[in-house]
This record gives structure tokens, C-alpha cells and sequence, in this order.
């Protein structure tokens, strides 16, 4: 019987990024968002990517399949184009006040 695998959950404040190697949009949202916690997810798509799966799609409440998977105070936001968006928007709220 294989051992199941924990997932890293995202933080509860602040970004979260879930990356994988050599993906191209991955670098872009780290580069993006510099304060991020990043979580490298290569040793879960090899050990049992099944159940990687699985618990993003709970966890995201959607089914997402693309590299980044970001979030935000817990709350999935989506890839780099919505992220991108999303810190956009943060950042200019945040320069009015």
C-alpha cells in the first residue's frame, strides 16, 4: 500500500503559490509577488499526483490544472493572469490609503 501524501495547505494571509519546475508562468508570479510563500509541488505530482489533485480541487473549490495555483488569505484566486490582475488591483487600493 502506497503512503498517502500531505499537501501544504496555503496560508491563511498573504499569497501562496503553488509551482512546479520549469513552468514559465511560475517564475513570472514569483517574480510578481516577491513575499509569497512558494510551494514547489514536483515531489507531489511524482509520488501521487492523484491525490495532489484531488486535494487542490477541494481545497480550490474548482478544478484547476495548470501551474501556478494561487492564493490569497486562503482563497484560490487562480493562475498568473488572475493573480496578476488581483496584486494589480491590491497594490493601487492600497497606494490610494
Amino acid at each position: 500500500m502506497q503512503n498517502e501524501i500531505v499537501v501544504e495547505s496555503p496560508n491563511q494571509f498573504g499569497y501562496t503559490i503553488y509551482s512546479k519546475n520549469n513552468c514559465p508562468y511560475c517564475v513570472k508570479a514569483k517574480a510578481l509577488i516577491k513575499d509569497a510563500q512558494i510551494i514547489e509541488c514536483d515531489g507531489y505530482l511524482t509520488a501521487d499526483k492523484s491525490t495532489f489533485l484531488k486535494y487542490m480541487d477541494a481545497y480550490s473549490r474548482t478544478e484547476y490544472r495548470t501551474f501556478p495555483m494561487i492564493f490569497y488569505d486562503g482563497e484560490f484566486i487562480g493562475g498568473f493572469t488572475s493573480a496578476q490582475k488581483h496584486f494589480d488591483k491590491l497594490q493601487s487600493f492600497n497606494e490610494e490609503f
